[in-house]
Order: C-alpha cells, then structure tokens, then sequence
C-alpha cells in the first residue's frame, strides 16, 4: 500500500510534466516532449516496476522526432507553398528568430512568415510568391506544433494506461 502511495505521487508529478510538455507544444521556452520524455524516464529509474520500457524508449524517441519537426515542418511548408531556396532559408531562420522575440507565443508562429515572405522579396520574387511561402511556413509551424501537442497526449494516455491498471488490480 505504501509502495501504491508513492507511485500515485510520482504519477502526479508526470501528469505534472506532460502538462508542461503539452503546453511547451506551443510555446518554444519550454521543450515540451523532451521534458516528457525525461519524466518518463526518471519516473521508471525511481519505480522500476511500474511503466515498461517501452513507454520510456518512446518518450525518448519522441523527443528526439519533435525537435526534427520543429525545423523539417516549417521549412517543408514553405517548400510545398512554392518557396525557392531563399524563403525556406527565411523561414528556417524565422523559426529561431521567433524564439526570442517577446511574446514567443504569438513570434514563434509568425516570425517564420514574415521571413520567408522577406527573403523571396529580397530575392525578386512577386508579392504573392512571397506571401504564399510565409503562409506555408505558417502552416509548416502550426502543424509541428499540433504534432508536437498529439505525441505528448499519447505519451500522457499511454502513461495513464500503464499506471493505473496495476492499481486497479
């Protein structure tokens, strides 16, 4: 029973971290899956027991998958909107560039658009050319984000499985 109570705290402090994990999604500050995934895998270091490894291998490797996302996404949006070489640059740089502008909330999103917009214009293109890459590199980093959002939910469900079965028994 003791054993049951600590598992139930240190369950709690995961709902805690993908929490944070599914907000860190959104908001480039916090590494969202990674945290996730760290959590996870503190969490089968301390009870060894409880989750499998192959919840915590996933979590790992979502972590890892989510930072490739952040970057391929918004630069493949940018591509598949007509982008030359020029506007994906743009919007790659965009995408950090919008980290550290305050609100990152809103600069993480829109930043990728207004540079990717800007270097096709710096590079001769027509307004619309340019308006169609920085909105496929918008489209490109709203999707990593929702991605990012869906692997930590599933992480967060497969964790709930996982812990609250035993418990049930």
């Amino acid at each position: 029973m003791e054993q049951n109570i600590y598992i139930i705290c240190g369950a709690f402090a995961i709902y805690i971290l993908m929490f944070l994990g599914a907000l860190g999604s959104f908001l480039p500050v916090i590494p969202g899956p990674l945290i996730a995934g760290l959590g996870l895998l503190g969490f089968k270091l301390i009870f060894p027991m409880s989750i499998s490894w192959g919840l915590v291998i996933a979590g790992i490797v979502i972590a890892v998958f989510s930072q490739i996302i952040d970057i391929l996404a918004t630069w493949l949006g940018a591509k598949k909107f007509g982008a030359t070489w020029r506007g994906t640059l743009g919007a790659f740089l965009g995408v950090f560039i919008g980290i550290f502008m305050p609100p990152p909330l809103i600069w993480v999103f829109i930043a990728p658009l207004f540079c990717a917009l800007l270097f096709e214009l710096l590079g001769g293109a027509g307004l619309r050319k340019a308006t169609n890459a920085g909105i496929g590199a918008l489209i490109g980093t709203v999707l990593a984000s929702v991605i990012k959002f869906l692997m930590v939910v599933f992480l967060a469900v497969w964790f709930s499985f996982e812990i609250v079965m035993p418990l049930l028994k």
